[in-house]
């Protein structure tokens, strides 16, 4: 789903902030430094002693960094070896849970950095004490739906020309920094109300602003609010985020949870954790997640330093690092030896095993850091040898990067300490210490690669489940091939994409593009940034914005987008109307405005998945309310009426986890409606069940029935219809797409019992090469993207390595529907594919996989352990599983190609599975007859080397003779010398074809001397 495209930027990370070039600092707030006594909290004491007066430096108008591009180039990384200035270490970083910004800590020194772009925001520079201790770490408070309200409030304030009248009082975020002493540090990260700073030059001149840097730097400063002390005198070592309500610190002796406001809530000694008395806690992850989103059952993961954790089984090596993804519920676990362990907490609390993925790119590398993107859908891994690997939730390898050293010695080699996604995860920071070969620290440098990553992720809409619909932070990329031809080489990899840069007066305010659909035909895509939204055209090349940008900034899409027919579904926040959730249709050939006649549908919550199948729009709201509406359009007018609202509150469902929301393909949808929701990596099926016996239930209640699968990537239903069956629902394992195929029958009686039936044979298996990003319904392929293992650093990565593979499973189907009986199913199936140009060697696929396996079959040992074949085993009365042979030749049989599939298949299989294949056409002399009465000269000529292996040769001079007297009256030359080099092969071996030969020296005089 990610896949890194152009090269990697190097970040310029300089700690030295000149407070001469800005004057305007931060004085302490009233509640800063408070003394013993003057907070309420009885159980977390605050400093009687005051501590240092930060220095705070925030940069302001006419202030901060000028562009010097020669500095950038000298000191790309911190200083090295013995010059390396340890007060400007960065030893503890962290990344902003909405991905916008970075903080890092050094022994005194708090840093905010904006991380697009990549500037250094503010600073709190601490004089030493040594009561209070070097800072050791830091943590963000964690967003609950309220604080990312007020968040998008203060957003929208910013987009419209107001600041902030709060100021400082109002933080958009706090920090926790943690003492060595055990003191604990509260930073606001505010919002200043004063203008931010400009670039400056050497010389004016015209410069354009880039992506997210329409509005300049963020307005964002660090002030220190209050200073906790720990009870106890044990040495704080490190502490974690526990939701939005409690931090976890931990020292040497004890684990204490607290609030964002201080108050103690409990203490653990470590020693009833962990009984090394060694051995100390070097990080606090915090796993789990309650029914519904609540903070209940949520459970502390400790890594120790000694390598080990409590939950996690011993693997090779050590454990080094610990990242959880609260969206998939995934803990993905490093070790020393470079392997990466993906489990998942169970209702018990105890890890199930998901993946255990190896380090394949050299020797084995220590695993320095972890980092999940913000829904939960990839992992990137930093490794001690400089790779950067980002893989699937699943594990599915995407690609894997190895860094450079920024202007720096080659025997440092940089180890990221931080990988930081940031917003809408098409671009990741790498932080990373420069060690040398005895690990001891030289620089520090900072990189940023960008990603693309596939529409379907956020919009898992019938448009982009069609074809392969890429885009990073400011481009979209269309594959425009139909996949018909079978050899792509001879063209340039480049030419069939279409790649569209998105406008600049668009992405330079509302960077980075979150969401992107295309429509059914691939003509129209259609991206939401931050703010507002744009179309594109693929015919004209052309985008469409609103025409203002007070418009633009009235809403922000949050819920998703997608295509109906003519028309663009919307699911925004309206700011205009007090941040009202609505739905809009925009009409697709005309201009983006919200003042004319446009549809909408005002909701009681955000949406957080939608989805449209024929005219039924299915929406998902962050209130556990799902929204079923009917959409009737026609030219210029749209419809929308509201056809059911269903409460899913008792179904467990957490809204927060939920990727997308589909239907059950039913007729009985509108009296009975079955859903599939994926939430995580779960796929669920939600149904309605009986009214409760109490009478006390006003309606249908509905509840997750079953689990259709516990390992998802993303799931698709295609409800393209082909023969007898009706729709395809699609998901991904990681290693293998599933494919659950309702019949005709099924749509009638509900839908849902193929997903739910315990036989395998209900579900077709396939392992691609790649990973699927599309399903090509119409053409019988899945479609997906095998990027090249190692990119070098210093690579233009174009679109070149971004190739495209296609994988037929019409074959698979087929094998299945006769697998389980259905000849007629797949007779109906077969011929809505005749007509492609590929359907032969489809068919020849099939063919030759199913008659490899009953030859295995028949040869393999029975289970009872006796050396027979279970071909005998079967004679003497045991089970034997039905041939599926006869029943392919059988519906091989009704297509015209059906010769030429025999023969090609037979010529590239072993001559011993002969006799088994061409019994089944009733005989290889039968077959050739056949091919000769219907005129099908070349497939009987490639029949020759079939009729000499299994036919005596008294038999084959006679047919040898007749097709060749075919051959000569339709004076087709070069088949007729293809006979005669034929029996000269033979005719060494045998001496009836040496025979033969003599007899036709004059057939064969005539033909040269043509």
């Amino acid at each position: 789903m990610y896949w890194r495209i152009n090269c990697t930027e190097h970040l310029l990370l300089d700690l030295n902030v000149d407070p001469k070039k800005a004057p305007r600092r931060t004085p302490t707030t009233p509640n800063n430094n408070a003394r013993a006594g003057d907070d309420t909290n009885a159980s977390t004491s605050t400093t009687a002693q005051r501590p240092s007066r930060p220095r705070s430096v925030t940069y302001s108008t006419g202030s901060g960094p000028s562009a010097d591009h020669s500095f950038a180039a000298k000191q790309g990384a911190m200083a090295v070896g013995n010059d390396l200035d340890e007060s400007t270490v960065v030893v503890r970083w962290a990344s902003s849970p909405d991905g916008r910004f970075l903080a890092g800590i050094t022994s005194h020194g708090v840093y905010l950095w904006s991380l697009k772009p990549f500037v250094l925001l503010s600073s709190l520079v601490y004089d030493p004490v040594e009561d209070f201790g070097q800072m050791v770490d830091v943590i963000w408070k964690d967003q609950n739906d309220e604080d990312e309200g007020s968040q998008a409030d203060g957003e929208q304030k910013q987009a419209g020309g107001t600041g902030s009248s709060s100021g400082r009082n109002s933080a958009y975020a706090t920090l926790f920094v943690i003492m060595s002493m055990g003191y604990i540090y509260e930073v606001a990260v505010y919002r200043r109300d004063a203008p931010v700073l400009e670039y400056q030059f050497e010389a004016q001149h015209y410069f354009a602003r880039g992506p997210g840097e329409g509005e300049g730097l963020p307005p964002f400063g660090l002030a220190q609010r209050r200073t906790y002390r720990l009870p106890g005198s044990g040495t704080a070592v490190c502490a974690a985020a526990a939701g939005s309500e409690m931090a976890v610190v931990a020292t040497r002796s004890h684990v204490h949870r607290l609030t964002w406001t201080g108050t103690m809530q409990s203490s653990t000694p470590v020693r009833e954790i962990y009984d090394n008395p060694l051995a100390q806690i070097c990080q606090i992850v915090y796993v789990g997640s309650g029914e519904g989103g609540k903070e209940e059952g949520k459970v502390e993961m400790y890594l120790f330093s000694d390598g080990s954790t409590l939950r996690a089984p011993d693997v090779a090596g050590k454990f080094t690092v610990i990242a959880y993804s609260a969206v998939s519920q995934v803990i993905a676990v490093g070790t020393s030896s470079g392997e990466v362990l993906l489990y998942t907490a169970g209702s018990d609390q105890r890890l199930d095993l998901v993946a255990k993925l190896a380090f394949d790119h050299g020797k084995a590398a220590r695993v320095s850091a972890l980092a999940w993107t913000q829904d939960g859908s990839a992992l990137a891994c930093g490794y001690s040898t400089g790779h950067v690997v980002v893989r699937s939730v699943l594990g599915y390898e995407l690609n894997a990067t190895r860094l450079g050293s920024q202007h720096l010695p080659e025997y440092l080699t940089p180890a990221p300490s931080l990988l930081a996604w940031a917003t809408g995860s098409t671009r990741l920071a790498v932080f990373s210490d420069c060690l040398t070969s005895g690990d001891a620290l030289g620089a520090q440098q900072a990189d940023a690669l960008p990603f693309v990553r596939a529409a379907l992720t956020t919009v898992p809409c019938e448009g982009n489940s069609k074809r392969v619909c890429l885009f990073s932070d400011e481009k979209v990329f269309l594959y425009r091939c139909e996949f018909e031809a079978q050899d792509l080489s001879s063209q340039q990899p480049e030419l069939l994409w279409h790649v569209a840069q998105v406008p600049t007066q668009y992405i330079t305010s509302n960077w980075p593009v979150r969401f992107a659909a295309a429509d059914d035909d691939g003509q129209h895509i259609a991206v939401a940034g931050r703010r507002g939204l744009a179309c594109y055209s693929v015919d004209t090349h052309k985008w469409r914005l609103f025409r203002n940008q007070q418009q633009e900034a009235s809403i922000s899409c949050t819920g998703g987008l997608l295509w109906y027919r003519e028309y663009l579904v919307v699911a925004c926040i309206n700011h205009e109307f007090q941040n009202t959730p609505q739905l809009l249709f925009f009409p697709r050939n005309r201009p983006l405005d919200t003042t004319s006649d446009l549809h909408t549908v005002a909701l009681e919550s955000p949406v957080v998945a939608m989805s449209c199948h024929n005219s039924m729009l299915l929406v998902y709201c962050r209130n556990m309310a799902l929204y079923q509406y009917a959409i009737f359009d026609d030219m210029d007018f749209i419809q929308v009426s509201l056809r059911r609202a269903i409460d899913l509150s008792h179904t467990g469902i957490d809204p927060r986890r939920v990727r997308s929301l589909q239907w059950v393909p039913s007729a009985l949808f509108d009296h009975r409606p079955t859903f599939l929701v994926h939430e995580g990596i779960t796929l669920r099926i939600i149904e309605e069940t009986p009214l409760a016996e109490d009478g006390q239930s006003e309606g249908p209640r509905y509840r997750a029935s079953s689990v259709v699968s516990d390992r998802v990537e993303f799931t698709i239903t295609s409800g393209v219809n082909f023969g007898n069956m009706h729709s395809t629902v699609w998901w991904f394992s990681g290693s293998q797409l599933y494919a659950s195929l309702i019949s005709l029958e099924d749509f009638m009686d509900g839908g849902a019992a193929p997903l739910v039936s315990s036989s395998a044979r209900r579900m077709m298996r396939i392992r691609p090469e790649f990973f699927p990003v599309a399903i090509s319904a119409d053409k019988g392929m899945a479609v997906g993207i095998d990027q090249d293992w190692t990119l070098e650093e210093h690579a233009v990565i174009g679109l070149s390595k971004l190739p495209i593979r296609a994988k037929l499973y019409l074959h698979n189907i087929l094998d299945h529907m006769l697998s389980d009986g259905a000849e007629q199913d797949a007779l109906m199936y077969a011929a809505c594919f005749e007509h492609l140009q590929f359907f032969p060697h489809a068919m020849e696929i099939l063919l030759h996989e199913v008659l490899e396996r009953e030859m295995d079959r028949d040869s393999a040992t029975p289970p009872d352990g006796s050396n027979a074949p279970l071909a005998v085993a079967a004679a003497h009365g045991n089970t034997m599983p039905p041939a599926v042979l006869p029943r392919v030749v059988g519906l091989l049989e009704n297509f015209a190609a059906f010769y030429d599939i025999v023969v090609h298949c037979a010529r590239k299989t072993e001559a011993a599975f002969w006799s088994r294949l061409f019994e089944c056409v009733g005989g290889p002399e039968r077959f050739f007859r056949q091919c000769l009465a219907n005129d099908l000269l070349e497939t009987a000529t490639q029949c020759l080397i079939i009729l000499q292996t299994l036919e005596p040769a008294s038999v084959n001079e006679g047919n040898i003779l007749a097709l060749l007297a075919k051959v000569v009256a339709t004076k087709n030359r070069d088949l007729c010398l293809e006979i005669l080099r034929f029996l000269k092969m033979t005719a060494e071996s045998d001496p009836s074809m040496r025979n033969l030969l003599s007899s036709l020296r004059g057939i064969e005089r005539e033909q040269q001397a043509q």
